[in-house]
């Protein structure tokens, strides 16, 4: 029995440790447990902050997905407008040979305006002689218009003397009938 009693011993001896290294591993467990738990809310935070900058990212994503729809509006905005220039120095090349011409028939037409203008100068010297005709015609028809007048204001006078006159002459018959008439109502 004693063997039995050492099995025994040594069995619960063993049980001891094995309690021993059972409660240990359970202790390192539970830090464990704690630590897991540490990292678990971590790892939930670094979920925050990952669904946080992933929505950022999201948004982002969207505000370049605009920002290049722009950007390709932008892109057919100017091959419109490169086609509008192209255009437009076709119909300025077109011009510029419009222009040329241009050029070509107004040199034509200044040549035909300095012989114009050499005329219209003959036609000046002409008019200023003229001019100078008609000034000393002026001056002698006011000359005559003058005389004219001052016979005219002579005739006049004379004949508003005339008329005072004879007007004078017939308030004296009239005041010599009425005194005719007065002296034949008093008789």
């Amino acid at each position: 029995m004693e063997e039995k009693l050492n099995i025994i011993l040594n069995e619960l001896g063993k049980l001891n440790r094995g309690q021993k290294e059972l409660i240990t591993r359970a202790d390192k467990m539970e830090d464990g447990q704690k630590q897991l738990l540490n990292r678990t809310a971590n790892i939930e935070k670094g979920q925050v902050k990952l669904i946080s900058r992933t929505k950022n990212l999201e948004k982002g994503v969207t505000e370049l997905i605009g920002r290049t729809d722009n950007l390709e509006k932008g892109q057919v905005e100017l091959i419109g407008r490169t086609d509008n220039l192209e255009k437009g120095v076709t119909e300025l090349i077109g011009r510029t040979g419009n222009l040329e011409i241009g050029q070509v028939e107004l040199i034509t037409g200044q040549k035909q305006l300095s012989t114009r203008i050499e005329n219209v100068e003959k036609g000046q010297d002409i008019l200023a002689t003229g001019q100078n005709e008609i000034k000393e015609l002026i001056k002698h028809s006011a000359t005559l218009m003058s005389e004219n007048f001052t016979y005219i204001r002579k005739d006049m006078k004379a004949l508003a003397l005339d008329v005072n006159s004879d007007v004078e002459l017939v308030f004296k018959e009239m005041a010599d009938v009425k005194r005719k008439v007065n002296k034949l109502e008093q008789k």
